[in-house]
């Protein structure tokens, strides 16, 4: 009987604790190795772009949102940078706002140049912003030029050591 008990135990305890194992990767959203898929995007006079457009170089793509004041530093902390020095690194910025003049507002008032700057006119009820899992932060990702993530969340810093 004493056995008995301690093999139950054992068991028990044994599938209790192999459904707290978790996995390298996490389960949603895009991540360094992978592809990025193609998304679309629509500039600020209403034309669409497509990301696999850039294929061939390497890219920033940053999601970000007006009303969110850290994706918004980062949005310019990236432009500025890249635009501070003579890179081949492509820039491409992704606002989830739903009115575009907001956008446009915003960007003359971080002084960017609107011909990298994208919007997502449905804003977070987007395919890209669901697919990409931005409800859990925004984000940005550097890509190779065959379309493939090498970091995620880079900072200046970060792209002076990769590039």
């Amino acid at each position: 009987m004493k056995y008995l008990s301690f093999c139950l135990v054992s068991v028990i305890a044994f599938v209790l604790s192999s459904g707290s194992v978790k996995p390298d990767l996490p389960s949603s959203g895009y991540y360094p190795g992978e592809t990025i898929p193609d998304i679309v995007l629509t500039d600020s006079e209403g034309n669409w772009h497509n990301l696999h457009d850039y294929k061939g170089k390497k890219v920033v793509v940053n999601f970000w949102a007006t009303y969110h004041a850290q994706s918004r530093a980062n949005n310019v902390q990236l432009y500025n940078y890249l635009q501070s020095r003579d890179s081949d690194v492509a820039f491409v910025s992704v606002a989830f706002d739903e009115n575009r003049n907001v956008v446009e507002r915003t960007l003359m008032l971080d002084r960017l140049e609107s011909k990298s700057q994208f919007y997502e006119i449905s804003g977070t009820g987007s395919k890209t912003y669901k697919d990409f899992r931005l409800n859990e932060g925004f984000r940005n990702y550097l890509i190779d030029e065959n379309g493939v993530i090498i970091a995620m969340n880079v900072t200046p810093e970060d792209l002076k050591t990769i590039l």
